[in-house]
């Protein structure tokens, strides 16, 4: 092989590697200047169970790629370390440090204990490229409470947070 015909061979094999790459596994959306998207819900609010209290299989399944600890202990240090502002559920009202360390001592609550987490979100759907997104605006956590026989009679509020 002459010298010039090795270095567009070599030239063309340099294309093909450089070429030859994976796709992204990820969509990525430009969200803030996508004009398909469509005010399905200005406000929402969902609840979901984040704790399965009785050994429920559905439940199990639904909650499996949860890491309740992870979600539960980073809202508490944001909470802690003033990068987010606790607010009381009922009247929305701002919480101090010293009335969440006060939640924290209640004999009745435990971060273990908060099973259910209360989002106020936004929805839009993309009708050209059938994607959803939801932006949260608030998350509340709550936690179990319990009757004489140790049955979850229902939620408590602990607090709510407003994301950015």
């Amino acid at each position: 092989m002459r010298s010039i015909d090795k270095i567009y061979f070599l030239f063309f094999i340099g294309l093909i590697i450089i070429g030859c790459k994976p796709k992204p596994t990820e969509q990525v959306i430009y969200f803030e200047t996508a004009e398909t998207f469509t005010v399905i819900a200005d406000t929402i609010i969902t609840d979901v169970v984040i704790k399965n209290p009785t050994d429920d299989e559905w439940v199990d399944y639904t909650l499996r790629y949860l890491d309740k600890t992870i979600l539960v202990d980073q809202i508490f240090e944001a909470v802690y370390t003033k990068k987010l502002v606790p607010y009381d559920f009922f009247n929305d009202t701002q919480l101090t440090i010293e009335q969440i360390k006060e939640i924290e001592a209640d004999p009745d609550f435990s971060r273990d204990k908060i099973g259910k987490v209360q989002f106020e979100e936004k929805w839009y759907f993309d009708k050209k490229n059938n994607t959803m997104i939801k932006k949260v605006h608030s998350i509340m956590l709550a936690f179990e409470l319990y009757n004489a026989e140790g049955e979850i009679k229902g939620y408590k509020p602990t607090f709510k947070v407003y994301l950015k």
